[in-house]
This record gives structure tokens, sequence and C-alpha cells, in this order.
């Protein structure tokens, strides 16, 4: 009888974890530059200009009925034009509340679709990539050790989670692959922008003793 050892018999699996090619992608600044690119902040920002004009006209319409408030004598405070009146200032306070939170929903939705879509390209294209130039894995994970932003321990936290590749002898970054063939500007590395909808911000003030009835 021929009796072979684990290690002599046929091992598929490690003859392929001594030949594998690895390599890394930094997946967070390819996301990161790809959302800087022209076509997604056109996007974003056509869509955060519709709700700004939105919400500062409703703005407007409110300040306009608190102007007349303040504007009236006290001893007009009972009257039904001031009652109508002060009944149209709390339906403009209302639907720019509303409205400024469906502005940062909607902005909100965006940016996530915009960041999936990304992500879907990045995956497509180091699927591409790794099997062009013969990779049989490739990890995301950020490599450079120096460049740790250490302003708070959170801010650390997140650094260390990008690295989660701590040594790979023969392994390849891979970013600059990637973003030739995503066809990324050479630009710096932003950040993700968040605009803050609503250009008119609060109203100016409430009116110091609202009318009874209000």
């Amino acid at each position: 009888h021929l009796f072979l050892t684990p290690a002599v018999a046929s091992s598929p699996s490690a003859v392929t974890l001594t030949d594998a090619r690895t390599g890394t992608v930094d997946v967070l600044q390819l996301l990161e530059r790809m959302l800087d690119m022209e076509s997604y902040a056109t996007e974003r920002d056509n869509e955060t200009r519709v709700w700004n004009e939105q919400v500062t006209s409703i703005a407007q319409e409110r300040d306009s009925y608190l102007q007349a408030l303040q504007q009236m004598d006290p001893d007009q405070a009972e009257t039904p034009a001031a009652q109508s009146l002060y009944a149209q200032y709390q339906s403009a306070q209302q639907r720019f509340e509303q409205a400024r939170q469906q502005a940062g929903m909607a902005i909100d939705t965006l940016a996530a679709g915009q960041l999936t879509r990304a992500y879907q390209a990045v995956h497509a294209a180091v699927q591409k990539v790794a099997a062009e130039q013969g990779y049989d894995r490739v990890f995301s994970s950020r490599m450079d050790v120096d460049a740790i932003d250490a302003s708070n321990t959170n801010v650390v936290v997140q650094e260390v989670l990008l690295r989660p590749v701590l040594f790979d002898s023969t392994g390849d970054d891979l970013t600059p692959l990637i973003v030739a063939e995503l066809g990324i500007p050479d630009l710096p590395d932003p950040a993700v922008e968040g605009p803050v909808p609503g250009a008119e911000g609060e109203p100016e003030a409430e009116p110091a003793t609202p009318p009874a009835g209000g």
C-alpha cells in the first residue's frame, strides 16, 4: 500500500494559495473621486438648486405674512383680517418645514443612488482589470498608513477599518489602473459633498403675542 500524507497528496487549494496573484484597490478613494466628477456634481447641483428655489419661495411667502403681522397695530390683533393673516403665516411656516424635510430626503436619496452607481462602476472595472492583468484576488484596502487622519478617535477607527490588509508581499496596488479604466480625472481626493437645502433659514421672528384663536 502507498500512504500519502495530506501535504503530499493532491492539494489544489494549497497550490492556489501559493501561486495566487493578489492586489488591492482603494475603493473609498475611487468613490470620492468619482462623485467629484462633473457628471455627478452637476446632477447634485441641479437637484439642490430646484429644491432651494422651492424652499426659498415658501420662506419668502412666510416672511411676508410675518412682516405684515409685525406692522399691524396691536388693537387690530383680534380682527378677522388679523386672524386670517396669522393662519396664512402658520400654514406657510408648516409648508416651509415640510419642504425643507422633503429637500433633505430627496438630496440624500440622490446621493445614495450616485454612490451605488459609482460602486457598481468600480466593481465592474476591478473585475475587468483583474481578469486582464491575471489577478486571482483583489482586496478593498488602503495601504498607505502615513496618511491616517488622527483628528479624533472615531476618525482613526474609520481609517483603520479602511486598511484590512496589513501585509501582502505579492500584492499590487491596482488603484491607478482602475482610475484609468474609469476615466477619473487626476485630481486631489475630494470630500463627498453634502449640500444643505433651504437658502432662507428660519423666519425672522415669531409674532410676540399671537392673536387669539391662532
